[in-house]
């Protein structure tokens, strides 16, 4: 065989090579579309991984990825169950994937099995320190955040004039067209306390450091959610703003508080 062809030989099997390559990263991926690999899909992967030759490196890159269209697929109904979750660990296990390359996959997972957990009637119990809990009372989430309200931020005056002055004589003068502004005041929604809010089986209790709520949850008039933070209104019509400190966490806020208030008891 000439120089000439041996190169081109080396060429196309690197296309083919190359070729064969992408077409097993996508065989992955189509594989994690479904939420999980089949026992079938794990041993045709595994041939042919070891076929073409790859190593670790070669699947750098698409392994986070087709972890997440896994989570994805797992998580379309809201929910990820026990064995969805099970499902995800053998995909993160199979392809050998560092859990620093899918932290905020695994994030994500870790509040939807709780999410799921709550609504599947299986809240968390936590510790809080130096709160005193009622008899039979038990705390099941706190979240730090911070009460908004609503604050002047400045006052100024508008629409006066002082009109025309003329001198008519040695100390006297005559005003005309003159007439009265008004003060406006700017109001904004600031924080006023920084703190935590807990949730338990019977009330709703802010601690903060320069302000703090107790709200029992039968005394809750409207609960209202907002992309951040949530609203309490209680049955006299006072309302209370909370903000989260991290706006990922308003589902599980939800899911608890919902949780405690449809088994709500004396």
């Amino acid at each position: 065989m000439g120089i000439l062809s041996s190169i081109s030989a080396k060429i196309t099997a690197m296309r083919q090579r190359h070729k064969d390559k992408k077409e097993f990263l996508s065989n992955i991926l189509r594989a994690a579309e479904d939420g999980a690999f089949t026992d079938e899909e794990m041993n045709q992967l595994q041939s042919q991984f070891k076929e073409l030759e790859l190593t670790q490196d070669d699947l750098k890159g698409i392994r986070a990825t087709a972890y997440s269209a896994a989570l994805r697929a797992a998580k379309s109904d809201g929910k990820i169950t026990a064995e969805e979750e099970a499902e995800l660990d053998k995909i993160q296990e199979f392809l050998k994937i560092p859990g620093t390359e899918i932290a905020k996959s695994r994030k994500e997972l870790a509040r939807l099995r709780l999410i799921t957990e709550i609504q599947n009637g299986n809240p968390p119990t936590i510790t809080i320190q130096n709160v005193v809990l009622q008899k039979k009372e038990i705390a099941h989430w706190s979240e730090p955040g911070s009460i908004l309200e609503e604050r002047v931020v400045k006052r100024r005056y508008e629409g006066g004039s002082q009109g025309v002055s003329f001198r008519i004589a040695k100390g006297i003068s005559y005003r005309v067209g003159g007439h009265r502004g008004h003060i406006v005041t700017d109001t904004a929604v600031l924080p006023v306390s920084t703190g935590e809010l807990i949730i338990t089986n019977r009330r709703i209790i802010f601690r903060g450091d320069n302000k703090s709520f107790n709200l029992r949850l039968d005394k809750l008039l409207e609960l209202n959610f907002y992309s951040d933070g949530v609203r309490l209104t209680d049955d006299k019509g006072k309302p209370r703003v909370v903000q989260f400190s991290d706006p990922e966490n308003r589902d599980v806020v939800g899911a608890t508080l919902s949780y405690a208030i449809n088994n709500f008891s004396e």
